[in-house]
């Protein structure tokens, strides 16, 4: 079973992560997007969380796509929910690079 972190861990974690806060037991990043990137964007990472083998809840919103990270097998934020937010912003920037 992997440790859950710490208040102070989650926002050490949160102060390298660039627009992501917690809500109640997960990391969250909302990001706007055009509405014919949702998929390719959710493959993409659903990609890099398989990989992992561990898997973030994705939504759809008004204004673009909600991801949504927490180990629920421990009940909160545990370090695989920091690394996965790391990987969705690479994914991030490597899509922002290929739009510029």
């Amino acid at each position: 079973m992997t440790d859950l972190l710490t208040r102070d861990e989650i926002d050490t974690a949160l102060a390298a992560l660039e627009g992501w806060h917690s809500e109640r037991d997960a990391l969250v990043k909302d990001v706007p997007i055009t509405p014919d990137s949702f998929r390719w964007l959710t493959e993409a990472v659903q990609n890099e969380a398989d990989e992992m083998n561990h898997h973030p809840d994705i939504d759809r919103t008004d204004r673009g796509i909600r991801f949504r990270l927490s180990t629920h097998s421990a009940g909160g934020v545990t370090p695989k929910d920091v690394e996965l937010a790391a990987r969705i912003d690479q994914v991030l920037s490597g899509a922002a690079r290929d739009k510029g």
